[in-house]
């Protein structure tokens, strides 16, 4: 069975109401685009994540959270490599503990 590529994963959670995309701000805070809210990483529900994983070059890594800040389903897209912005890497870093403790 094929891998789910990550635009299919985009199409799923969209279909499943997640109409919203979330940024990283400098700080470590997200911003979701559909209720034009910021909040702290600990205080979104991740509700799935899907991890992406290239065949053959390792810096073609990448992570989708489907996230609910309370008021909004919305999807958090990164890349992961060298070049990853640092308030990326930061709230991917929270965002990954959380959904370990889940």
């Amino acid at each position: 069975m094929a891998m789910e590529t990550l635009s299919e994963a985009i199409t799923r959670l969209e279909h499943a109401g997640y109409t919203g995309s979330v940024a990283a701000h400098d700080d470590g805070k997200l911003h979701c685009s559909g209720c034009r809210s910021t909040c702290e990483p600990d205080h979104v529900t991740i509700d799935d994540v899907v991890r992406f994983e290239g065949d053959s070059n390792p810096d073609d890594e990448a992570v989708l959270f489907a996230l609910d800040c309370g008021q909004h389903k919305s999807l958090y897209s990164i890349a992961f490599g060298p070049e990853t912005p640092p308030n990326d890497v930061a709230a991917v870093r929270a965002l990954s503990r959380r959904a370990r403790d889940r």
